[in-house]
């Protein structure tokens, strides 16, 4: 079980919901085509906490960008896996999650994914993880890769520097798991591979086990947020994305 910690820099985390609500507040009305929600780069307001040693390491700056298996759908803001990760790894983590949303599919926010690339050049993270969505589901195949690539390569040009992960696609605890599963994941692979970024498949933590999901079977609980964010966390790991 993962112990919350307080957070490294706690001006610069911002919470899920909070970023949502921005977005939401200064983006159009959902039309046929997605819209470019403006962002303001977040307030920092003054901490108590001493200046950090020229020694002392910062904490990384990550940009996560997904859906509400991101956002930690109908749970409190702090209890979404990339929370649990920033607050394990000590982060600078901003959480750039809105449900429904996928590379072609608009989500509650009004938006793709790529309505999100102005904040990625706000924020200038060092890192960038991103997740296909099984929102994505049953669109076509052709314009799943074209959005999808087209979308990373949007990220990658708002924030040359950071390095871009690409995570695969997570259903819910159905072994049985719709090939669009790896439609999404693949063409997500292809698009990451083209800028030099990293592509992680992260399986299905969620397979096998019903008493992680709520009553829609679509959004983990609480416990499932914590099995994702145990197998991200290890397989960023892995990559030597994280130490």
């Amino acid at each position: 079980m993962v112990s919350a910690r307080p957070r490294s820099t706690p001006s610069l985390v911002v919470v899920a919901a909070g970023l949502v609500l921005a977005l939401s507040a200064c983006a159009p009305e959902p039309v046929a085509s997605a819209p470019s929600p403006t962002f303001a780069a977040p307030e920092l307001e003054a901490s108590a906490s001493p200046a950090p040693s020229p020694n002392e390491t910062r904490p990384l700056r990550v940009v996560m960008i997904g859906d509400s298996l991101m956002s930690g759908y109908n749970l409190p803001p702090e209890e979404a896996w990339p929370v649990l990760l920033g607050d394990r790894a000590h982060l600078a983590l901003t959480n750039l999650a809105c449900p429904g949303m996928g590379f072609v599919v608009q989500g509650g926010c009004g938006t793709t994914y790529a309505g999100f690339v102005p904040a990625v050049a706000a924020l200038q993270p060092q890192l960038v993880v991103v997740e296909s969505s099984s929102n994505d589901f049953w669109e076509d195949g052709d314009e799943i890769r074209s959005d999808t690539s087209d979308t990373v390569s949007q990220i990658h040009d708002a924030a040359p520097d950071a390095r871009i992960v690409g995570l695969s696609t997570i259903w819910n605890d159905d072994p049985d798991v719709p090939d669009d599963t790896a439609v999404t994941s693949d063409a997500l692979r292809d698009a990451v591979d083209e800028v030099g970024g990293t592509f992680i498949d992260v399986g299905q933590p969620l397979v096998g086990h019903p008493e992680w999901m709520q009553d829609d079977d679509v959004h983990p609980t609480a416990r499932g947020q914590r099995a994702i964010e145990q197998t991200v966390m290890s397989a960023l790991q892995d990559a030597d994305v994280l130490p």
